[in-house]
């Protein structure tokens, strides 16, 4: 009958109206108590995974500096000995950060209630704690699971990367505020990104560059930078999926957001990854199909020409090393080491390998228990992609084959093998779909 349950739900409405009066008369009969017990027993529980809310940290002592923005609800603390031009400057850099970020549709944070002097954002040039987003808790007068934080920084940040970590502290301050129960992961690679879009940095180190150092890494909950490296992850999103600069990641950070009714610890589900696979599928794409063409678009970083636009952004310093060659046909080799989820490898041959040869046949065989994406790039001899060919995905058996036509102008060939996990991750838990690979190449029978 579901009349009952409307009038049981606003009997509870009309309860918690009657709360102030109720306690302003001195009513003990606990009013909101009464309404919450109600609705609990006409809602469904919540049987889905559940994260930790972040833990309230006790803000820095009272700094010696305190500079309030004329502009926007902004204060910078600063310890004694730090300068003023650099206050300034880290408070112009937090003024741009917040309008930007404003401009591009993204919620301020919520207030703190005055626990740094007023209702304002606080930034902390400060050595009392690491630098960080931190959380005061969780204010009971929101309607969806937020977060009051602050933010750090060293105040022995270089001056020339001050607006870049200032930008990235107040976006990781800003997403830990708008969803507690996402991972720091997350967090890291979103405000890094943000960075990028708005300063050039990929955020305030060089998490970026390992993560190409290392593509073994996952994407986000095992990349470098404790999920900074991830940023190129989003960078990619962003440009392939937005209808205006930035909204899909926004949206996206939307749509994980939640309400957790009952309890301490917040409703983990849906989390970024479930929401970027909802929006991406919505689109009309793969997110599969996505992790496998960044997986070749991040070789040309530093190599060829790209046409793609944010992998001719990165400094071609942040090279993905070749993880192994081959010398000659046949051949076998093995990865030197594990794949996390979404983490790939390089394998190449060069041309006098091949030699006169216009065919080879390539086998992938990979371990058990993931999917596996196993991609043939031919390049000529300035390192330009010729030609393409990719496997179908593998499934329950881990085994994928390529048929390869050698082009003329083909003086390398790059393998790309990248393990599809056989879940989305989950960047609270360790990676449990870490594997290995072997691949054999030889010539094709005439």
């Amino acid at each position: 009958m579901p009349w009952v349950k409307s009038n049981l739900v606003c009997i509870a409405l009309a309860i918690a109206l009657q709360t102030q009066t109720a306690q302003a008369q001195g009513d003990l009969l606990d009013a909101d108590g009464m309404a919450e017990a109600i609705v609990a027993m006409t809602s469904r529980v919540w049987t889905g995974p559940r994260t930790p809310a972040p833990n309230p940290v006790e803000r820095p002592s009272e700094p010696s500096v305190a500079l309030q923005s004329p502009y926007a609800l902004l204060t910078v603390h600063a310890d004694p000995g730090v300068s003023e031009r650099t206050v300034r400057q880290a408070m112009t850099a937090l003024e741009h950060a917040r309008a930007r970020l404003h401009g591009m549709g993204w919620p301020a944070p919520v207030s703190d209630g005055d626990l740094g002097g007023g209702p304002e954002l606080d930034l902390y040039l400060t050595g009392g704690l690491p630098a960080d987003a931190y959380s005061d808790g969780m204010p009971p007068w929101t309607y969806l699971d937020r977060a009051s934080t602050f933010a750090v920084l060293s105040p022995a940040t270089p001056p020339t990367m001050l607006d870049a970590c200032v930008t990235a502290a107040y976006a990781e301050a800003l997403l830990m505020s708008m969803d507690p129960a996402e991972a720091r992961a997350w967090r890291r690679a979103t405000a890094a990104w943000l960075t990028w879009e708005l300063t050039g940095h990929f955020g305030c180190d060089e998490a970026l560059a390992r993560q190409q150092a290392e593509p073994f890494r996952s994407w986000v909950g095992g990349a470098a930078g404790d999920g900074a490296g991830g940023a190129l992850w989003l960078a990619y999103l962003s440009a392939r999926h937005d209808a205006v600069p930035g909204r899909f990641m926004r949206d996206v950070w939307g749509l994980a957001t939640q309400r957790t009714w009952e309890g301490t610890a917040l409703r983990a589900d849906p989390d970024l990854w479930s929401a970027i696979e909802t929006a991406v599928d919505r689109s009309g794409d793969s997110l599969l199909g996505n992790i496998e063409e960044l997986a070749v678009l991040r070789w040309f970083v530093g190599r060829g020409e790209s046409n793609d636009g944010i992998m001719a952004a990165i400094d071609e310093d942040a090279k993905v090393p070749v993880s192994r060659q081959m010398r000659r046909l046949p051949t076998r080799v093995i990865g030197r080491r594990p794949l996390q989820s979404f983490g790939s490898a390089y394998v190449v041959m060069d041309a006098a390998v091949w030699g006169d040869r216009s065919r080879l046949n390539a086998w992938l065989q990979g371990e058990y228990g993931v999917r596996w994406s196993f991609v043939a790039v031919q390049l000529n001899g300035h390192g330009n992609e010729v030609r393409r060919i990719a496997a179908p995905h593998t499934g329950t058996t881990p085994k994928a084959y390529l048929p390869i036509e050698l082009d003329d102008t083909t003086r390398r060939l790059l393998f790309v093998v990248t393990n599809l996990s056989s879940t989305l991750p989950d960047a609270d838990e360790p990676d449990v779909s870490e594997r290995a690979f072997e691949l054999i190449v030889d010539s094709s029978q005439d």
